[in-house]
């Protein structure tokens, strides 16, 4: 069960995701504050994994609360702004909500929460930080080293995972995909494609080109994330 803290100026927009917190038995929700300032302070005394936080608010803004919460607990930005996505995703943001948020989308949102920090968990542990996978091919058992992986497409009920060694099918779908690989080392960008962030060349317009010349249609639900996984690694000049 996800502890979690809704923060908002606005208690209307705090009472439409008390409700939606409430229908998920995966959410404990510890508190709501209409001060941003009261809310770090709980942050930063009880154990907080997830907080929903608007953006626009007196005192201290998102953005702002975010950067002196740093890692102690993971953000949902719901903002009728969605220009502020790129940059809260820099802070432990894992997602962002645009209000008014439908219940289906924070549903999703809960559902990559979960899935994000139980990969979290799994890389902390241990011995599990495993270079390759398995899948199951038509055939056999098929390894695949992560390292070897260009891009993975979706084709209805099966995948084709592209590497330096030759194409793999599997009966398995994107999201079985995308759960089971690491978030810092691949990224879904297309609701059919997942790439290898160290697999790109280049990106331009709305197409993603790899090490190997293909090219990966971005799709505009996946834009923000792109960029904020680009902008970690982007080497800019003294302002």
């Amino acid at each position: 069960m996800l502890n979690c803290i809704i923060i908002d100026d606005e208690r209307a927009a705090i009472d439409v995701l008390s409700n939606y917190v409430n229908r998920l038995p995966q959410l404990n929700l510890l508190a709501t504050f209409t001060s941003p300032v009261e809310a770090l302070e709980l942050i930063r005394t009880q154990s907080v994994d997830l907080a929903f936080v608007d953006i626009r608010m007196p005192e201290l803004s998102g953005i702002e609360l975010m950067k002196l919460a740093g890692s102690r607990c993971r953000f949902i930005i719901t903002t009728a702004y969605e220009e502020y996505a790129l940059e809260g995703y820099q802070y432990h943001n894992i997602d962002y909500l645009v209000k008014p948020v439908p219940f289906e989308r924070f549903v999703r949102a809960i559902d990559k929460t979960q899935s994000i920090l139980r990969r979290s968990t799994e890389s902390e542990r241990p011995g599990t930080a495993d270079d390759y996978v398995f899948i199951k091919t038509e055939s056999r058992i098929q390894k695949i080293e992560l390292n070897d992986i260009l891009f993975v497409e979706g084709l209805g009920n099966y995948v084709t995972v592209h590497t330096t060694r030759g194409k793999f099918v599997s009966l398995l779908n994107v999201k079985d995909l995308e759960e089971a690989l690491s978030p810092d080392l691949f990224l879904r960008v297309h609701r059919s494609y997942i790439i290898s962030l160290g697999k790109i060349d280049f990106v331009e317009g709305n197409q993603i080109f790899l090490d190997n010349e293909t090219s990966i249609p971005l799709g505009d639900t996946y834009r923000n994330q792109l960029w904020a996984a680009l902008d970690k690694k982007i080497i800019t000049g003294r302002k």
